[in-house]
């Protein structure tokens, strides 16, 4: 009678250690930098690489916001991949992030430590693909409560395609078609284009609720 529960747990043991032996381990390197106004650049390794459907995605916010957006990763040899951050505000002083691999369906496969990196007055050197990956920003959501709303804590520029959490993929309402930081009326029935750097009404600070 013992035998088929011994064949049903050496079974069980044998599929948890294959499951083991093929989950991705990601790690996230501190980036050097992270600037005042600026795009930082967060990189990340991902062994083995993501299999066919799943993939790479770097989870970030303003610290002490309560929920995550994401950015899809790009790709390099030897399991490398890469991320631009949006710009960040004034207000934003320290950025929490993480890499993952997901599945098709967005489900987190494997996850990476949770990091944080304070913004500072420094300056990144973006290459040309970094720069283009900068001026065309893919935003994910996971929370109903970012549904049009500005990514907080970041300024527009860059942004242009916001993903809800239901996969939808849809232009960056808030920020418009071009990427230009949110204007008063005043300015903007002016014609007048600029940067507003500061608090919007209605937009949630971790000093301010």
């Amino acid at each position: 009678m013992r035998a088929p529960h011994l064949f049903a747990a050496g079974l069980l043991l044998a599929c948890t250690l294959a499951q083991t032996a093929h989950a991705q381990a990601v790690s996230i390197v501190d980036p050097e930098c992270i600037p005042h106004k600026g795009n930082g650049v967060i990189r990340a390794s991902v062994i083995p690489d993501p299999a066919v459907g799943q993939s790479p995605r770097l989870y970030f916010r303003w610290k002490g916001q309560p929920a995550f957006y994401w950015l899809p990763m790009e790709v390099e040899p030897n399991g490398r991949y890469w991320s631009v951050l949006p710009r960040t505000e004034d207000r934003n002083e320290e950025v929490e992030f993480y890499g993952a691999v997901v599945d098709p369906a967005g489900k987190m496969l494997s996850q990476s430590q949770v990091r944080t990196a304070r913004v500072r007055d420094c300056t990144v050197e973006l290459s040309p693909k970094e720069k283009g990956v900068a001026d065309n920003l893919i935003i994910g959501e996971t929370a109903s409560s970012q549904y049009k709303k500005r990514v907080i804590g970041f300024l527009c520029p860059g942004i242009k395609i916001r993903i809800d959490p239901q996969g939808v993929k849809r232009a960056d309402e808030e920020c418009g078609p071009c990427g230009l930081a949110w204007l008063p009326p005043g300015l903007a029935t002016a014609g007048v284009l600029g940067v507003v750097v500061g608090d919007r009404p209605g937009e949630a600070s971790p000093s301010r609720p």
